[in-house]
């Protein structure tokens, strides 16, 4: 094969891995849209209650204090105007930068390495870009366990070193690699490693937690088997 055709190939690959979607890619851009409606969502309640503020006080005060008047009415209309104008950016959305992601709380420490790793891709190689989709979806499937761990016991220790420190640091490493190296294979399978590593790291932490829950449960209906189980009905 013509070297000129090898290289075209690769280009070819490379666009096809970047272009056609992974399922967990897919699922990954419905929850960011979830997100982003459920903010825009909070964003138009946050306007709308504030022209109701300024409404309400200016028929309050033309009630017990004085009449509005056309004057007042205008600065009325432009006091509600600017209410929703300064509302419609709170509560701002802040990119998610590498040195916040230790100070995030646990719960909400996915979705913000999530956020990051999205800002990341670009500079992916394509080969790693499905093995970095896999993760954002173990990301998510993490979160609601992590809802259920005390933010001091050692395992909420070691999920938030690997999410906040260790995943970053790694892809961190591989985007400083210089660009004339970074696409080369030995780079890349370092890199695909590691984020094998990580994912086998998450998903063993779901396990557990989730094998904490069901040991919880199981006890539970011990005692409860034990304290009413073959017990004689009261009789009335």
């Amino acid at each position: 094969m013509m070297p000129e055709t090898r290289e075209a190939l690769a280009r070819y690959d490379e666009w096809l891995a970047r272009t056609v979607k992974s399922p967990d890619a897919i699922a990954l851009q419905a929850r960011r849209l979830e997100r982003k409606t459920r903010s825009v969502g909070r964003r138009l309640r946050n306007m709308l209650l504030g022209a109701f503020a300024v409404l309400l006080s200016a028929f309050l005060f033309g009630m017990f204090v004085a009449p509005l008047g056309f004057l007042g009415l205008m600065v009325t209309v432009l006091a509600a105007l600017s209410a929703m104008a300064v509302l419609a950016g709170w509560p701002r959305e802040r990119e998610p930068t590498l040195e916040a992601l230790p100070q995030v709380a646990l719960p909400a420490l996915p979705a913000q390495v999530e956020d990051w790793l999205e800002t990341q891709r670009l500079a992916l190689p394509a080969p790693a870009v499905r093995e970095v989709d896999r993760i954002m979806a173990q990301l998510d499937a993490l979160t609601p366990q992590l809802k259920k761990l005390d933010p001091t016991s050692p395992m909420a220790e070691d999920a938030r070193r690997l999410l906040g420190d260790h995943l970053p640091r790694l892809v961190r490493s591989y985007a400083e690699v210089p660009a004339t190296h970074r696409a080369s294979p030995e780079a890349s399978a370092h890199f695909r490693e590691g984020l094998k590593v990580v994912g086998t790291e998450i998903d063993r932490m779901t396990t557990t937690i989730a094998r904490e829950s069901l040991t919880a449960l199981e006890v539970e209906g011990r005692f409860l088997e034990t304290r009413y189980k073959g017990t004689d009905k009261v009789e009335d």
